[in-house]
């Protein structure tokens, strides 16, 4: 009565005899028109498992549904299953509406003996014109919302007000909807299906965003709808989010354009034809919405029913909101997870580990004490995970800055447009074209949109990324790959001090080193960086030994954080996290204590009353425990026996007379001109430099590092497998329908369905964890607390709950 209908126009429990008398059933709900003509038939189910069955068998043969409604009267237009449940709250409804009216515009564009509703005698046919001409079509919005009239059933328009947020339950149904449709259609490319996911992504967000009162991004089903029109509609839409948010331009010609060129001539044959050809350019061939290749009509109508069913999973989710939803995350993440294939060092960072790095910067004092907004990137965003979370996590510290007291108790809150200056001195850069679009796609998804996503290669230098112009660098850039080299001009790989040590231009695969490098390069001074990088960073050699001198020489290391197997999913990488800052460019420290180191070897002790660093000289000859006195002898060239006969010292002798080129002297022969006496002269002038050369290096290495401000924080995973898991908060599921990370809480008494479904209903919030606590990321008992005193030069007790897990040390 409330929608508008008439009591007496719905009838409960009719009889109904199905076949030739041979069984009667009840049919739930029977709705007439004014006229008394059957309008609409419900079966209704029990929500969950007994509602997806039924819906199941309706597919498969047509069940209760159309045996009822070929029963009752062939002439009724509507039928539909429903299912309402209760969320604690509200009734929540769910329903498939099925149109048994015929599309004739869409039967025009199908074969002619195409079977129709309007021509089907019986079940049977009624049933293979919904399954083969229509696709199994159906809607689930066009019955009860308030705006759909009484008697005036279906909907040709809809809105904002038609999306609903969604939980960790749809989340999770909705994920094994889209898997279930590529097994179902043949699917065979998980990464081509995922790329055109994320371009139907697109298209919805820029709906959300600029249709609220009148969405594109819905199928209005097979009654009022026809799939070129909806791909039409999208492929308008996808052309605007890739313009607008990643500035690529899109070529796309509607039909109304081939119409105005034709507009002055008087022959419509050709007119005619032109509009074929142009049809099946558009349709039949591969286009962004093309899950399986397309390349004539009749691949074109198989891709279109793997398109509606995705749509139609798509279509009633709100994606676009301005928290950040961690129920969408995963949903995406699942796709991801699926879709991308991880390569080449490239792996994605788990919400707990991004969560963890973001909440360990000194974010709120970079917001609150600086008058402009920060400038961040992620020089390698790959899905846009850390921009995201920086996006989110700043979110209370802009709105305490800049809320405004108007009297007790009550104050201005910052406008939509505050946020958004902080959100545009956001970069991601990402060289991989279809995780920029990824990116792009997730900022929108979190009302974020002002973030800017630059489709370009990080090691080479970009007009819009101006280097020392960051405060904040987070990032997980790839590892081992070969070959980057070749990509860089050879202006960019001038660029890099490394360069120098790379071997190899074709099979150099340190392209971890690079990245380092390119921090040093981006970062304002005093910015700070959080960087996931291979453990191997801190031991190798060649290379990576020139990388550790650019972190000593450009960076204060505030803390390393390794963790183990496990972390990163599939693969058994072990990673060591970086917590830098950039040290101020004025004065250059590394440039002086090299000029110092130089002066010092060369017998130069004039300007030691000038500076104020002739401590760190003696504290070196602390630390090698040799006396100052007999130190200097080795500066001015002539070292003494009290030196040499040094335990350390010993070992350089040996080192040289092993080396290559002290062999070579030995090797060469005596003449009358080249004496022994001689060679002996060379070798001692040889085994002289070997000597001044390594200590000189240590004496300038051991400056740089004495420089670091206060002691690195030091974090170590345990290495037990369920240590592991408990010291992550997470681990990977490998279960069928359950795949993927699976975060690990308070521990609870459930079945092990029961458990992986509390465990993605309340995401990485449940989670327990020593590195921080998702309730309060300022628990002073947490690691990312003791980083992020760290960075603010604090150095506070270590909590016990933490002795096992994190230490200090100083640099040196």
């Amino acid at each position: 009565v409330a929608a508008g209908y008439q009591p007496a126009h719905i009838e409960l429990e009719h009889p109904v005899t199905v076949g030739h008398g041979a069984s009667c059933g009840r049919l739930d709900i029977w709705v007439k028109d004014n006229d008394g003509k059957s309008l609409l038939i419900i079966e209704c189910k029990r929500a969950g498992k007994a509602f997806e069955d039924a819906w199941k068998a309706t597919q498969e043969d047509g069940d209760q549904l159309f045996s009822y409604a070929n029963a009752l009267d062939s002439k009724t237009p509507f039928v539909a299953l429903y299912a309402s449940d209760w969320n604690g709250s509200k009734i929540v409804a769910d329903y498939r509406l099925i149109s048994l009216q015929d599309n004739t515009e869409f039967l025009k564009s199908l074969p002619k003996d195409a079977l129709a509703f309007q021509t089907a005698a019986t079940t049977k046919e009624r049933f293979r014109a919904w399954k083969e001409t229509y696709q199994q079509d159906f809607t689930t919005r066009g019955l009860f919302e308030s705006d759909i009239a009484a008697y005036t059933i279906g909907k040709t328009k809809y809105s904002s007000r038609d999306l609903k947020e969604v939980d960790g339950l749809e989340i999770q149904k909705k994920y094994h909807t889209f898997a279930t449709i590529l097994r179902k259609h043949n699917v065979a490319s998980k990464e081509n299906a995922f790329d055109k996911l994320v371009n139907l992504f697109l298209a919805k967000i820029v709906d959300e965003n600029k249709n609220p009162d009148e969405l594109k991004f819905y199928w209005r089903g097979a009654a009022y709808d026809d799939v070129k029109s909806l791909i039409d509609r999208l492929q308008r839409l996808y052309k605007t989010g890739m313009e607008e948010f990643l500035k690529v331009e899109v070529t796309y010609v509607e039909k109304s354009q081939i119409d105005d060129a034709f507009r002055l001539f008087k022959k419509d044959a050709t007119k005619r034809t032109i509009l074929e050809y142009f049809d099946q350019l558009k349709y039949y061939t591969n286009n962004e919405f093309a899950f399986i290749n397309v390349h004539n009509e009749k691949l074109f109508h198989q891709n279109a029913a793997v398109l509606l069913e995705i749509v139609r999973m798509l279509q009633d989710i709100r994606l676009q909101t301005e928290e950040s939803h961690q129920f969408l995350g995963d949903l995406f993440e699942g796709f991801l997870d699926q879709g991308v294939k991880q390569s080449e060092g490239q792996f994605f960072t788990p919400t707990p580990i991004v969560r963890f790095l973001v909440s360990s910067l000194p974010l709120e004092k970079r917001i609150t004490e600086t008058p402009k907004p920060p400038r961040v990137i992620d020089y390698a965003c790959g899905a846009g995970h850390f921009l995201n979370e920086y996006c989110h996590r700043i979110f209370p510290f802009i709105r305490k800055k800049h809320s405004q007291k108007l009297e007790e108790g009550v104050e201005r809150i910052p406008d939509k447009e505050t946020f958004q200056k902080y959100y545009a001195a956001v970069t991601g850069i990402e060289k991989e074209y279809r995780l920029s679009k990824v990116s792009k796609v997730s900022a929108s998804m979190y009302g974020q949109d002002d973030i800017r996503i630059i489709y370009a290669d990080a090691l080479a230098a970009h007009p819009d990324v101006a280097d020392g112009s960051f405060d904040v660098l987070i990032a997980n850039p790839p590892y081992s790959v070969k070959g980057f080299l070749e990509t860089l001009s050879g202006v960019d790989r001038a660029r890099y001090e490394i360069f120098s040590a790379a071997d190899d231009i074709a099979k150099n695969n340190s392209i971890e080193c690079f990245f380092v490098e390119r921090a040093k390069q981006l970062l304002a001074p005093g910015g700070v960086a959080a960087i996931i990088l291979p453990s191997s960073i801190l031991s190798n050699t060649g290379i990576y030994t020139r990388m550790r001198e650019i972190l000593l020489k450009y960076f204060d290391i505030v803390a390393i954080a390794e963790f183990g197997s496990g972390t990163f999913g599939k693969t058994g990488t072990n990673t060591a996290t970086l917590f830098l800052r950039r040290k101020a460019g004025k004065p250059d420290l590394a440039e002086h204590y090299q000029t110092r180191v130089d002066d010092w070897f060369e017998g130069d002790f004039s300007k030691d009353d000038e500076f104020e660093d002739t401590h760190l000289l003696a504290a070196w000859c602390a630390k090698i425990g040799i006396p100052p006195d007999d130190y200097k002898t080795l500066l001015v060239g002539k070292p003494n026996a009290a030196l040499l006969d040094a335990g350390i010292f010993k070992e350089y002798r040996k080192a040289f007379d092993n080396s290559t080129e002290a062999k070579n002297i030995q090797k060469k022969k005596l003449t009358a001109k080249y004496t022994e006496s001689i060679r002996a002269v060379e070798r001692e002038k040889a085994w002289l430099d070997f000597l001044r050369t390594i200590e000189g290096d240590k004496l300038y290495t051991f400056m740089l590092a004495a420089d670091n401000p206060q002691p690195v924080v030091l974090i170590k995973s345990p290495t037990d497998n369920k240590a592991i898991k408990a010291f992550l908060g997470y681990e990977w599921s490998a279960r069928k329908g359950y795949e993927g990370i699976k975060y690990l809480g308070a521990a609870v008494s459930a079945t092990d369905d029961e458990e992986e479904t509390l465990s993605r209903n309340k995401g990485v919030a449940q989670i327990r964890t020593p590195l921080f606590n998702p309730d309060d990321l300022a628990d002073a008992e947490k690691i990312n607390s003791v980083i992020r005193a760290a960075f603010n030069g604090e150095t506070q007790p270590i909590p016990d709950s933490l002795s096992g897990f994190v230490s200090r040390a100083s640099l040196v």
